[in-house]
This record gives structure tokens, C-alpha cells and sequence, in this order.
């Protein structure tokens, strides 16, 4: 598969059957806890990157295969919104589908002070937009912004998608240690939440290898934060579900490296999403380390594997 990846765990939506619409790291952030690494392409112009009918043909036979999935999800490599037409690419998913899944979207919010960026985005069902920090000088040490994005236009961009989306909004805050986790910077970010008024409002960490090393903010000062926030607050849960979305076997390794391309993950995380048995995933995983495609990557007290190169 070439747009779609998965279904694969997430600890907000369940099953999530992944959309890729953006080459490798190109992004309109450079933030500090990105787990695809340092180098990419850092743009805000917008391009149309995929073929619509391969997408159209590879997403008939993934509905074909009848996989117990909970959302189709738009994200992936890059940051989505610098993919023109999504409203085109959310009309295709719905009628291929025939509205079986419903859409989201996950978006780092930094075009969402675009007019034309929120039309397109009103047919999803979900939009997940990122907000890491509450001040320009926060926002500047975390996301790393292309210079035409500033802190200002995120918020005005967020206040405005939620006057114009019917759908559900459910903003996210990744915390690092030591630069937004203050209480002073919780206490503005109250403010802000107060205006985008968002449907939930969900405090997460990076639980993934980067290429530098993130200060961990501990659960109770996260717990402390989540309070002041807003009462629709939430501390992101690790994904449980256990739940095998397929039993195809077939390019393994192909599937574990798609997985890769997205995301570093975990023998668990092959185990819940490529629908193989452990041993078909160990013995992949070992060749695939063998013959220097991937690599095996510790990152606090768990083994995470990621792509060489």
C-alpha cells in the first residue's frame, strides 16, 4: 500500500487505519519530540502529492477485506494539511466506504489560520489539532515553526475552526518537561482553551524515541496540569485493546516497514495491528535487524524499532 498504513493502535481512537498523504518529514514544524527525527523538509506551501486513483483502487480493497476498524485517519508522515483538496480526499474515503468509518483529521493547527485550509477540513468527523504551547517564546522552543507561522495565527486559526466545524474538536497538548509544563504556562493555556472550545481537551507526552533526549514530566505534575486546564481534560491512556483487525499474512515485512515509515513502535504494537502471530512478527523483525533495514531502539525501559535511514 502506498497512502494507507495500518490499522494500527491508538491510544485516542481505538483501531485507526492510517491515511499517508505527505512525503517523508515534510512538515511546516521542526518540534523538538518529533519521533521521525531532525532532517525533512520544512515548507508551508501546498502541494496536491498523491495519485487520487491509485488511493481510490487501494482503499476499495482494504474495504473489501471487511477489517474491524474505527476511524480512517488522515496523518501520517507529514502534516496533512499542506496536502491540497483534503475535502476531496474525505469525500472519496466516505462514498469508497459508504460512510462506514468515520474521519479524522490530526493537524499540528499551523495552517488552520487559512480560510480555505478550515472549508476543506469540515467533512471529517474528528479533527485533532495540536496546541504545545501558550506564549511565542514556548511555541518557538517546541514546534521550531516555518518563519511565516507564528504563535498568534495558531490560536486565531483554532478560534476560527471552532465558529465554523460542527464536528467534533479534540485538542492536544503534548507536555515536555521543563518548558511548557510550568503552572503559569498551564494557567494561560486555561485561557486559550477557553476560547477555542474544543470537545475535549487531551494531555499527552512523548511515549516515543526521538533523536533528542525529551525531560519527562512526571505523571503527577501532569495530573496537576490536566485539573487547571479544563474539565474536559484527559491524560492520554496507553492503548490495551487486544483486539486483531485482520488475519493476512501476506508481506509481513512489507507491513512492518510501512508501519515504520509512520512511527517507531514495538513488537506489541506489530502484534495489535498486522493481525500476524508473535512468531511471524519476531522472526520478520529479526531479519528485517539482520539485513540493516530497521534497528532496535531503547527508549526508556522498552524496546522500539525504527527504520535505517
Amino acid at each position: 500500500m502506498s497512502y494507507f498504513y495500518g490499522p494500527v493502535p491508538s491510544r485516542r481512537l481505538g483501531i485507526s487505519l492510517g491515511v499517508d498523504l505527505i512525503p517523508q518529514k515534510t512538515c511546516s514544524f521542526d518540534c523538538l519530540y518529533c519521533q521521525l527525527g531532525r532532517e525533512g523538509r520544512k515548507v508551508v506551501r501546498r502541494f496536491s502529492y498523491i495519485d487520487f486513483n491509485i488511493l481510490k483502487k487501494e482503499l476499495k480493497e482494504i474495504v473489501k477485506n471487511k477489517l474491524k476498524i474505527d476511524y480512517i485517519t488522515i496523518s501520517g508522515s507529514g502534516e496533512p494539511t499542506l496536502h491540497k483538496d483534503l475535502d476531496k480526499i474525505i469525500d472519496i474515503i466516505k462514498r469508497i466506504s459508504k460512510n462506514k468509518y468515520p474521519v479524522c483529521v490530526i493537524t499540528n493547527s499551523s495552517l488552520l489560520y487559512r480560510k480555505n485550509v478550515r472549508e476543506e477540513l469540515r467533512k471529517a468527523d474528528l479533527i485533532i489539532p495540536s496546541l504545545d504551547a501558550a506564549s511565542t517564546q514556548t511555541f518557538r522552543k517546541i514546534n521550531r515553526p516555518c518563519k511565516d507561522i507564528t504563535f498568534n495565527k495558531i490560536v486565531k486559526g483554532l478560534i476560527a475552526l471552532r465558529k465554523e466545524y460542527n464536528g467534533k474538536i479534540w485538542l492536544e497538548i503534548m507536555f515536555v518537561g521543563g518548558i511548557n509544563d510550568t503552572i503559569a504556562e498551564a494557567e494561560k493555556f486555561k485561557e486559550i482553551i477557553k476560547r477555542v472550545k474544543p470537545d475535549k481537551v487531551q494531555v499527552n507526552i512523548p511515549v516515543r524515541p526521538t533523536d533528542v533526549k525529551i525531560p519527562f514530566v512526571n505523571f503527577k505534575r501532569l495530573k496537576k496540569i490536566k485539573n487547571i486546564l479544563s474539565e474536559s481534560a484527559e491524560v492520554v491512556s496507553t492503548f490495551r485493546e487486544k483486539r486483531r483487525p485482520g488475519k493476512d499474512h501476506r508481506d509481513l515485512e512489507k507491513k512492518i516497514l510501512n508501519f515504520l515509515k509512520v512511527r517507531p513502535a514495538r513488537h506489541e504494537d506489530f502484534l495489535s495491528s498486522l493481525g500476524a502471530n508473535s512468531l511471524d512478527i519476531k522472526n520478520s523483525i529479526d531479519s528485517l535487524v539482520k539485513r540493516k533495514c530497521i534497528k532496535k531502539r531503547p527508549y526508556k525501559g522498552k524496546n522500539y524499532f525504527v527504520r535505517n535511514g
